[in-house]
């Protein structure tokens, strides 16, 4: 403590899965500062203006501080815990006696990735309540990794990630490390990292239908919305025509790898430089440079996940990986070290699987017990056993960031009971019964559970609360194990738990971890050995190192497979590659440029939206456009344009820049806010996933991912569009 009585106490960023460590500056209960810790092994000092601004989201006069409960005129009313608990909890049971638990969901926001105690709370809620209404933010993203993992490796959370402090060419596809410093990648210092790269020799190319942050400070490669599983498909069969597979590895490492041909006999270098934009001589260049590559790494994300073919995508990115030698190596893709076995922790409980049942009105494959969104509305509307008629949303901002957003916020509204675990009055839980506030990740002791799975230098971290909660905020889990209790369930799939609360004995999430955790790999064994507990982590806030780098040489060891080769041959994979050959990829004269989205430095997802440092200036979202599309349009820079797809339309101020290729226009996704925040309400500005659709048809069809990149639309002036409507 210092002579002005403020203290300093380290832990983790939540926001995003870089986790950077920070240095947070508290006095009594007022946070004075935070900044990047440089003491923590993986980002060493680093912290972006999110994290550093975020004692403004704690201290925000917006923040809800109190349950609050949706009076007749459909204003909030503050009232006591006891009141909304208890109403909450003889409501489920009504619901319950009428239609069964399955007709109770829960959905799972991004943010509960770094809150361990929320993530397994409402994992084990619906385990307890055996219901198929689990819903989360992976079905926007991320679900094509799971479905991936699961088939070729044998667990879904088996995700090679690129270990880029050694590799010698690094291929970006769809993704933004230098604004989004890295997802399903924990590297710290990311910018850092890959100028390293170029500067030891080696290269890196990134692909995106934008000059993105990242492309603007390396080599580009512009290439048409949907054209990933083509380029990569066009890339592998350079590789196996041109024998440049590594044919040790195949050996080692898997089985099947002769149906390769076979799955790419359909693709021509025609078609290949049709949908990618990229001429087929370019194409075979770089798979003849990845091949040739001592050590490279081919890295995929947001921008790759979020098209029409997402799974097979993710399929075309590890095959490509596996079979020029580069997994499980050095400089190539490694496997992670994580500081709680998730593998096996997910295993004990059954979490872990793909395809074991399929949605009731859709029939779409679960993926680790979870539905997707694109079904909520209608499992919401559609009468019959397991129709959905209650859902508890912790930290989910779905009528903004699920496809066909309108559509699900009007879905809302039909539900018998909505609960919501969040901060603020947002879109979606202006359509609550009930809001109950969260501690935030400054308030509550937390592990960056989710990170540690993908962290180029392996640690762990566990740190306690830097500050006292506001208000009446409680922990995500507390109020989540309050309401089971109400109605007789102890959130967790191990009837072992549900027998102890019976007997009124129930662990707390920090509890069960710990346990798990110490018997683990890094585990300390409870003193039989030298290893790490949550006591010692608690005691060394900046983390502790658990190796210099990720292991190699692992692969038999890390595939769950019983032969513990990874299985290549999979006939779904095949499926998807047919239908994608077949589907007409034509331009539609009505709708004639395609859209992606984009991301920013200083927004996150839909919130950090009404923080005044991160909110200055204009921001509302703006279209980019190429001066070549924008002059047919007589588009001036700055004014308002209609955005128009076959699902929606909005309006938005345009940018015309050359960042994006001719015949693409890119939009910063999750604006357009209603309810109580009221700076990020008057910001303004048009909702991207207005122009989504959610039809079964329009989704990835092995993983249920919303397809939120490549839509097909047209822009034009406001005024010509408003003439046209009148």
């Amino acid at each position: 403590m210092n002579q002005h009585g403020s203290v300093e106490r380290k832990t983790f960023c939540g926001i995003c899965e870089a986790a950077c460590g920070v240095v947070v500056t508290v006095q009594g209960d007022e946070v004075l500062k935070i900044r990047g810790d440089v003491d923590h092994p993986n980002s060493k000092g680093f912290l972006c203006p999110k994290g550093a601004a975020f004692g403004a989201v704690r201290d925000d006069p917006d923040r809800v501080l109190k349950p609050l409960q949706r009076q007749p005129d459909g204003s909030f009313a503050p009232v006591s815990w006891d009141t909304a608990l208890d109403d909450i909890g003889a409501r489920l049971r009504g619901i319950i006696k009428r239609h069964g638990r399955e007709a109770i969901g829960l959905h799972l926001g991004n943010p509960n990735g770094w809150n361990y105690g929320a993530f397994m709370w409402l994992l084990g809620m619906a385990a307890a309540l055996k219901t198929q209404h689990l819903y989360t933010a992976s079905s926007v993203d991320i679900n094509n990794y799971w479905v991936v993992g699961e088939l070729l490796y044998g667990h879904n959370l088996v995700t090679p990630f690129p270990d880029i402090a050694h590799t010698q060419f690094l291929i970006v596809l769809g993704a933004n490390p230098v604004v989004t410093h890295g997802s399903m990648m924990t590297a710290g210092r990311v910018k850092e990292q890959m100028a390293a790269i170029v500067e030891r020799g080696g290269r890196v190319v990134v692909i995106d239908p934008r000059r993105s942050e990242t492309a603007a400070q390396f080599e580009w490669q512009p290439m048409r919305p949907d054209g990933d599983p083509w380029l990569l498909a066009g890339m592998l069969k350079t590789i196996l025509d041109e024998d440049l597979a590594d044919q040790d590895a195949l050996r080692f490492q898997t089985r099947g790898a002769e149906s390769l041909p076979a799955l790419l006999k359909d693709v021509t270098p025609q078609r290949v430089a049709s949908e990618t934009g990229i001429a087929w001589a370019d194409v075979q260049a770089l798979a003849r440079a990845f091949a040739w590559s001592p050590a490279a790494a081919l890295y995929g994300r947001c921008g790759a996940s979020l098209g029409p073919f997402s799974t097979l995508t993710n399929y075309l990115i590890n095959v490509l990986n596996i079979a020029t030698g580069n997994l499980d190596r050095r400089g190539g893709m490694v496997f992670g070290q994580p500081m709680l076995d998730t593998e096996a922790f997910t295993k004990l409980f059954k979490v872990n699987g793909y395809d074991r049942w399929r949605t009731r009105v859709d029939g779409i494959p679960e993926v680790m017990g979870t539905s997707p969104l694109a079904t909520l509305p209608r499992e919401i509307r559609t009468p019959g056993k397991g129709q959905l008629r209650a859902l508890l949303i912790a930290s989910g901002n779905i009528a903004t960031t699920s496809c066909a957003s309108g559509d699900v916020g009007a879905a809302l509204d039909e539900l018998e009971l909505l609960i919501s675990l969040d901060p603020y009055i947002t879109e979606t839980n202006q359509h609550a019964h009930y809001i109950l506030p969260p501690t935030l990740w400054l308030e509550r002791d937390g592990m960056p559970i989710f990170s540690q799975m993908h962290a180029g230098v392996p640690y762990a971290q566990w740190a306690p609360a830097s500050v006292a909660p506001r208000g009446e905020s409680r922990d995500d889990w507390w109020i989540i194990d309050e309401i089971c209790k109400r109605i007789g369930i102890v959130p967790s799939a191990s009837k072992a738990a549900q027998f102890l609360g019976k007997l009124g004995i129930r662990l707390s999430p920090a509890t069960a971890v710990d346990l798990f955790m110490r018997i683990g790999p890094a585990g300390d064994w409870f003193g039989l050995k030298a290893g790490i507990s949550r006591r010692k982590l608690f005691g060394q806030t900046s983390g502790v190192v658990l190796a210099a780098e990720p292991a190699v040489g692992v692969s038999r060891k890390r595939v769950h497979l019983k032969d513990g080769l990874i299985a290549l041959a999979q006939p779904l994979m095949a499926a998807e590659m047919a239908r994608m050959i077949t589907r007409s990829s034509a331009d539609d004269p009505a709708f004639p440029l395609r859209l992606i989205s984009m991301r920013e430095l200083r927004s996150q997802n839909s919130w950090l939206h009404n923080v005044p440092k991160l909110t200055t200036g204009d921001r509302r979202p703006h279209l980019r456009i190429h001066p070549d599309d924008a002059r047919p349009l007589a588009l001036i820079d700055g004014e308002e344009v209609s955005i128009r797809s076959q699902s929606g339309e909005i309006t938005v101020p345009v940018t015309i820049s050359d960042e994006v290729m001719r015949g693409t226009v890119a939009l910063p996704h999750n604006w357009g806010h209603g309810g109580g925040w009221r700076r990020a309400v008057a910001i303004g500005g048009g909702r991207y996933n207005d122009l989504t659709s959610n039809a079964a048809t329009e989704i990835d069809v092995p993983s249920g991912n919303a397809v939120l990149n490549g839509l097909r639309v047209r822009v034009a002036k406001r005024c010509v569009e408003l003439a046209a409507a009148s």
